[in-house]
């Protein structure tokens, strides 16, 4: 039996809990986070703004210096990015390399072993791809999917809406798709859960 006491403590318990996800569902999150350079009176600034999702925002600003520095700054920044995106373009250049030698990789020890090192994570990614509608987009159609199992190697297949199920080989955050939408393989990346793309992004699945 609860006495006075520990009703209190209960009660009390109750309010700084209730409080504390008051609070948190209140709090606004964090829409859009942004970094550039402004000049004011010959000095330049670098400014950091952060958007909230209730239409608030915050911004911070660091001292660069005269237009000299400036300058120095931009071009220094433009170059860092450049290179990065470029180191980035590099390695994906090589992606049709990769994946026919992971394929090859997957055969040889699927037939040492009897367990496919593709299939085991394609299945990590179940979750993902049955949960919600999927459609494609290419060229500006648009098409529903889904992502049936194939019963002989039992991988997960693309099937759009009135064709016929296509091969996709998931290798990890890339997959290949076999001669759909367009002949060949058709390589896309996951930029986030439940959105893929190909490098260019003339062709998109999500849900």
């Amino acid at each position: 039996m609860v006495n006075q006491t520990n009703m209190k403590k209960l009660l009390f318990a109750f309010m700084l809990i209730f409080s504390a996800l008051q609070a948190q569902a209140q709090t606004p999150t964090i829409v859009k986070d942004t970094t550039y350079q402004v000049v004011s009176g010959s000095i330049g600034y670098t400014v950091s703004r952060i958007d909230y999702s209730d239409g608030t925002y915050s911004e911070s600003r660091a001292l660069l210096g005269d237009t000299t520095a400036t300058f120095n700054s931009v071009v220094s920044a433009i170059e860092k990015r450049a290179n990065e995106i470029s180191a980035a373009a590099i390695i994906a250049m090589n992606a049709r390399q990769f994946t026919n030698e992971s394929v090859k990789k997957d055969t040889l020890i699927t037939s040492l072993l009897g367990r496919s090192p593709i299939t085991f994570l394609m299945d990590t990614y179940t979750q993902e791809f049955t949960s919600g509608s999927w459609a494609l987009t290419y060229n500006g159609t648009t098409t529903s999917v889904t992502f049936p199992v194939l019963s002989t190697n039992k991988r997960r297949r693309l099937l759009p809406q009135g064709g016929t199920a296509r091969t996709m080989i998931v290798f990890g955050n890339m997959m290949r798709l076999v001669n759909y939408p367009v002949t060949g393989n058709n390589i896309l990346y996951r930029v986030k859960e439940g959105y893929w793309a190909s490098i260019d992004k003339s062709i998109i699945l999500q849900r």
